[in-house]
């Protein structure tokens, strides 16, 4: 009788066990299975988000093309349009009169296709960019890099701003170099760049070495609906000429 009752004791304590090991293997089961979908579904919409802004940024780009045609007042001719990645790409132009060589602009959108990024660069503030960028056919015999800042100042840090009722002045611009000489076409080119303020050139740069210019703006100032979007080529143009002349 107790060999009995001890055997069917053991038959059921293997019986719990197994169906406890059964349990936990079906529980095990069952979250990889959850996790699976979920990574699946992840995969999915990643994967959706990014051909779904790349194919926005492609659309986007023919519209940008046209800009540049039109901001160029005519005088360029789009020879091809490389992608170096998914929100930049690379115009190669050819522009008439030819003051400038082997022109291209490099153009910056938002990095939309990666949502991480989208955000970091909205909370960042940053701009989509259009650089020009080309050599000349009389290099300039300088280094020089200018960027544009912009600076509102009041009297006291405490005291909100009422247009209304603050005497507001505005004052001309300046420059701060480390240079000890100052060339006299460095100042034409100064001149030339307080006179374009309008076009919002972001920095201006003259290399000894190609690039000899470089020139980078916000997207938007060569939208149909920025007024002083034609007058980007105009300022190039001046300023490769200003550069020019520091050879003579």
């Amino acid at each position: 009788m107790s060999q009995a009752f001890l055997s069917f004791a053991s038959k059921v304590r293997l019986a719990l066990a197994s169906a406890k090991w059964s349990l936990c293997i079906s529980s095990v089961v069952g979250f990889v299975g959850t996790l699976s979908l979920e990574i699946a579904a992840g995969l999915i919409l990643v994967t959706g988000w990014y051909f779904c802004f790349v194919r926005y940024n492609r659309r986007q780009a023919a519209d940008i093309l046209l800009w540049i045609k039109t901001a160029f007042s005519g005088h360029a001719q789009i020879l091809g349009v490389h992608w170096i990645s998914a929100s930049r790409f690379h115009v190669k132009l050819r522009l008439s009169p030819s003051v400038f060589q082997q022109s291209y602009i490099v153009v910056q959108l938002l990095p939309r296709e990666f949502a991480l990024n989208w955000l970091l660069s909205k909370f960042r503030k940053q701009q989509e960019i259009a650089t020009f960028e080309a050599d000349l056919d009389i290099p300039p015999g300088f280094n020089l890099e200018v960027h544009n800042q912009r600076w509102c100042g009041r009297s006291r840090r405490n005291v909100k701003l009422d247009p209304e009722r603050s005497c507001i002045q505005n004052v001309g611009p300046f420059v701060l170099t480390t240079r000890r000489d100052w060339q006299r076409e460095i100042t034409s080119m100064m001149n030339a760049l307080v006179a374009s303020r309008d076009s919002d050139f972001l920095s201006v740069s003259f290399r000894r070495n190609s690039p000899h210019l470089s020139a980078s703006v916000p997207l938007y100032c060569l939208s149909p609906e920025n007024a002083n979007g034609n007058n980007v080529f105009h300022v190039l143009r001046e300023l490769a000429d200003c550069a020019g002349a520091s050879r003579f």
